[in-house]
């Protein structure tokens, strides 16, 4: 029930979940010993399928996404969660992107994948961005008869 409330609520969630130490047992010298293998987010099994992101911090605040249906984090380098990211999220809640943003994101693109999602994603830029969409393609050194578009 409130997964379904989640959901049905007409606003952008932002949810935290709680991390505890993962344990596996190895064995070591036919003795079974418990090994730490690093957090694990506390939820019932398939929470993160729910959410449009999830990004995973560790110890010194380091963030990398582990799931980004919105192509902002997915595949980048881990990052420090600043007022800026704040305000990335916020224009994609709020669809609000300008298209210097869209056109800085492209240049940003490190995959044809990552363009890709920006071509999808921002359908109303479509014919405004195509040209830098691919020149960042050939920039990224793909054949240019490889689709994207």
């Amino acid at each position: 029930a409130f997964v379904q409330k989640i959901l049905q609520t007409p606003v952008h969630i932002i949810a935290t979940i709680r991390s505890k130490q993962d344990w596996v047992l190895s064995d070591k010298g036919g003795k079974m010993v418990p090994e730490k293998v690093g957090l694990k987010g506390v939820t019932r099994d398939g929470m993160d399928y729910e959410f449009t992101a999830v990004l995973e911090l560790d110890i010194k605040h380091n963030c990398t996404a582990s799931k980004d249906r919105t192509g902002m984090f997915m595949d980048k380098p881990q990052f420090l969660i600043t007022e800026e990211i704040g305000q990335r999220i916020k224009e994609w809640c709020q669809g609000e992107v300008s298209l210097p943003d869209v056109l800085r994101r492209i240049e940003d693109a490190g995959s044809v994948e990552e363009l890709r999602a920006i071509h999808l994603n921002y359908p109303s830029y479509r014919e405004l961005i195509r040209e830098a969409l691919v020149e960042r393609k050939k920039e990224l050194d793909v054949p240019v008869n490889a689709h994207i578009i």
